[in-house]
């Protein structure tokens, strides 16, 4: 391999092989999938998409190491965005399965100007070794976008309301197992460009209950993602979502590290 080919490469990987290294400190672990990807300025028109592979190594409601596929499929049209995100995660420990979720969301955005857009979403999961059977949830919102979006940076902010629907297998004569509610949706999204190579992309969220606001979910997933060529790419995450009410024997927070290869399409 030649010095000015040796460099490229260098250049693609090293700042994840760092961040890698830097990450794996301990830590528990949950994944959680996210509703952004890095793509900077207006999505391209027609129809795109991108397969993800993850392993990580995961404590808290789980103790494993595990593996996740998930898809993303997007269509762009003038002023208007579909995409669906459909996520599949098993873990197994000593032949036992300790790790079986699910998780499949639509969002529809209509782009009204540079700054302004209405979004409405869908969204069914489950995960076994938390008690979720079904959380089925419909909403939407606006988006906002502060300032202007170039090849460089991004800085989107939402706000909207959802229905939720959560049916539990509860070991408990004392703990109901089904709730349906009404919560906010508050998120803000950052991108950041570093080189043609190196991207971040950070994803908040806050999710009240709108009766009682000390009932609440809030989710931060971070993602360093490194171009390997065109179609593909390697991507970090840490994820950290924080429930303050769970079910009965499950933790509030979880964490999940992770590292996957996207190859997209």
């Amino acid at each position: 391999m030649s010095r000015n080919a040796f460099s490229v490469l260098f250049q693609k990987v090293s700042p994840l092989a760092v961040s890698l290294a830097f990450l794996c400190g301990p830590m528990s672990v949950h994944a959680i999938v996210s509703m952004e990807d890095i793509h900077l300025g207006k999505p391209p028109a027609g129809f795109a998409g991108s397969f993800e592979l993850d392993l990580g190594l995961e404590s808290g409601n789980t103790d494993q190491t595990s593996a996740a596929t998930g898809v993303k499929l997007q269509w762009t049209e003038k002023r208007i965005t579909d995409f669906i995100l459909m996520n599949y995660e098993y873990g197994e420990t000593a032949g036992l399965t300790n790790k079986n979720k699910g998780f499949a969301h639509y969002r529809h955005i209509h782009q009204r100007d540079t700054q302004f857009a209405w979004e409405g979403f869908t969204q069914f999961s489950s995960d076994e070794f938390t008690n979720l059977r079904l959380r089925a949830l419909i909403g939407g919102g606006v988006r906002l976008t502060l300032g202007e979006v170039n090849d460089k940076k991004a800085f989107l902010v939402g706000l909207g309301v959802f229905y939720e629907y959560e049916k539990l297998d509860t070991q408990y004569l004392d703990e109901d197992d089904t709730e349906d509610t009404l919560r906010g949706n508050a998120y803000l999204v950052m991108k950041y460009q570093f080189n043609e190579y190196v991207s971040l992309v950070s994803s908040t969220y806050y999710q009240p209950r709108l009766d009682d606001a000390s009932d609440f979910r809030g989710i931060e997933d971070l993602s360093l993602v490194s171009q390997l060529t065109e179609l593909t790419s390697i991507k970090v995450g840490v994820d950290i979502a924080h429930d303050s009410e769970p079910p009965r024997d499950i933790k509030k927070t979880d964490a999940s590290l992770k590292v996957g290869i996207a190859v997209n399409f």
